[in-house]
This record gives C-alpha cells, structure tokens and sequence, in this order.
C-alpha cells in the first residue's frame, strides 16, 4: 500500500512538473525564440545555454534557453531516461522552436552505430513535436586534435542522412586551436571547455540560432539574476573576444554552414 502511495505521489509530482515547465514557456513573448539544450558537461559547463541567451538579448533578440543535461550522458541514456533524465518527455510535453542535440564527446569515435541509431531517434521525435533539431558538433580531447576528423564525420554524416543542421562547434575550435594556440580553450582537464571555449561554442550558437554575425558581441556577457544583481556569465579580453567572433562569423556565415 505504501508503495503505491509513493508511486501516485510520484506520477503527481511529475505532472506538476511539467505543467509547471509548460505554464513558463507558454509566458515568454510569442515572438521568442524557444530553444532546449540536450547532452551533457560539454553543455552546461560555464552555463553555455544562458551564455547564448544572453548574447541575443544583448542584441535584442528574445531567446529562451533551457537545458536537459547530465554528466557524461550519450544520447541513448537521455533516451532511455538514465541519470534520472527526462528528455523526451521534455521535448514533447513542450512547446520549442529548436533542440540542440549534443551526444557523448566520444560517441561518434567508440560507438558510431549507437551515435547514429540515437540520433536519428531524437531527430524524429523532435520534428514529431513541431521543432526544428540541431546537431550539436563536439571538439577533440586538448591531446589528441586528430580526433576531431572522426567526430566531425559523425555528425556530418547524421546530419546529411536525417537533413539535420550542424553547428560545427569543434570544427571552429580546431580552427582557433591552429591560428592561437596561446589562447586556451580548455579546461584544466584538457576536455571540458574554459570560459574561451564556451564563449567560442555560444558564439557559433548565436550566429546559428540567429543568423546574424557575432562581430561586436560584448567581452563581458551577464544576465540579471531575481534579485536584479548582475552575474556575469563570462569576462573575456576584447582582442580575444574580437578574434574568436571573426573566427564564427568566417566559418559560419556561409551557406555550406547555416541556411539564413
């Protein structure tokens, strides 16, 4: 019996839940765009979604930007609802514009049939919901940069058989990597990104997302939290704010790269 009781108090929570997520989405402005991260550290690492928010606020483009992540998770765990997840159930029982989808960094390397297996699962449902997906391109590891040719093939080749859009986020790093490599992009773990890295990956974000170039996009990104008090998302110099926003906008204005 009470088994069951945790079981119906459990099936309410969850509904409220979601209704509560509904009832927010459904208040921001009709003209904002809804966009939902899926994957794991590579993108909550330094807030990256309210990175890229903010970067369209600043530019007056009203953007919400959630998250469904957990550490290390693939695609087939948030499928399978691991790590506590609840993915799928976030992008159907939502109203979205765009999900970012973001598997394990080195899912299309080790397990290349799962990689697109999965991939392909969450481009149908997305579509199924009335989104638009967008596959989310990792970097290689900081000691091995000849990773990046099989990643990159991976999501190239999801993305041509599903006609998904790519945001060639680890192309652009290994392109940063090889004209700075004074700049670190790097976490001291040589995997996860610094604050450059994330405000590299949200910068190739905002141009995808927006179509626009992030040439003159602020150094210091911030938000406001509750209680009116600035909290900056990151500080960068701006000579290398400046550089990493030219690096984007050559890589990615480009109709091979997004369609405007």
């Amino acid at each position: 019996m009470m088994q069951f009781r945790y079981r119906q108090n459990l099936s309410v929570l969850l509904v409220f839940f979601f209704c509560l997520v509904a009832s927010r989405l459904d208040a921001q402005p009709k003209d904002t765009l809804r966009v939902l991260f899926v994957g794991n550290s590579y993108t909550y690492f330094w807030n990256l979604p309210q990175m890229v928010a903010a970067m369209g606020a600043s530019r007056d483009f009203p953007m919400m930007a959630r998250k469904s992540t957990a550490g290390g998770a693939s695609l087939r765990q948030h499928w399978d609802g691991e790590k506590g997840l609840k993915t799928r159930q976030l992008i159907t029982q939502s109203q979205w514009d765009v999900v970012v989808i973001q598997n394990h960094s080195l899912s299309s390397i080790d397990t290349p049939e799962e990689f697109l297996s999965y991939g392909q699962k969450f481009i149908d449902l997305i579509r199924e919901s009335g989104a638009r997906p967008m596959l989310y391109e990792t970097w290689a590891r900081a000691y091995n940069p000849l990773m990046q040719e099989k990643i990159s093939a991976g999501y190239s080749d999801l993305g041509k058989v599903s006609t998904t859009e790519v945001a060639p986020v680890g192309q652009v790093w290994a392109q940063v990597r090889s004209l700075r490599p004074d700049l670190e992009l790097f976490h001291e773990d040589g995997s996860h990104p610094s604050t450059a890295g994330t405000y590299l990956t949200a910068c190739v974000f905002y141009a995808m997302l927006t179509g626009e170039s992030p040439i003159g996009l602020a150094d210091r990104i911030k938000i406001t939290d509750k209680n009116g008090e600035e909290l900056y998302l990151a500080m960068m110099s701006q000579e290398n704010a400046e550089f990493l926003q030219a690096v984007v906008e050559a890589h990615i204005l480009n109709p091979e790269h997004i369609k405007k």
